[in-house]
């Protein structure tokens, strides 16, 4: 097991975030990446952690099936995230993500 500092935690986390919001990875693939790389559990066993069959975490992670809002809200949670609504085209959510970024610098 290699452990990651908390910077590089974070940075491969923001790093991911990037790639999502751009449209680059699915959610699915933000939860398995982040599975292996940032706790480097297995499925079975993160599946066991957030209370969901190994099926249903490996579903998500290969974007099938219908998971319910709680569901992704269950296997999300262990890495600091929620599910929400989010602009559908990657050119919105960037917008957004520079407008709110810069009317912080303003403050």
């Amino acid at each position: 097991m290699n452990k990651k500092s908390p910077a590089a935690r974070e940075a491969l986390l923001f790093s991911l975030l990037d790639k999502l919001f751009s449209g680059d990875i699915t959610e699915g693939e933000l939860l398995r990446t982040l599975r292996k790389e940032l706790l480097e559990m297995s499925q079975t066993d993160y599946a066991n952690m957030v209370g969901v069959s190994r099926r249903t975490l490996s579903d998500i992670e290969r974007n099938a099936g219908s998971p319910t809002l709680a569901v992704l809200n269950a296997v999300f949670r262990p890495l600091g995230l929620k599910a929400g609504l989010v602009p559908r085209s990657p050119a919105m959510m960037r917008k957004m993500l520079i407008k709110k970024d810069s009317s912080e610098i303003e403050e």
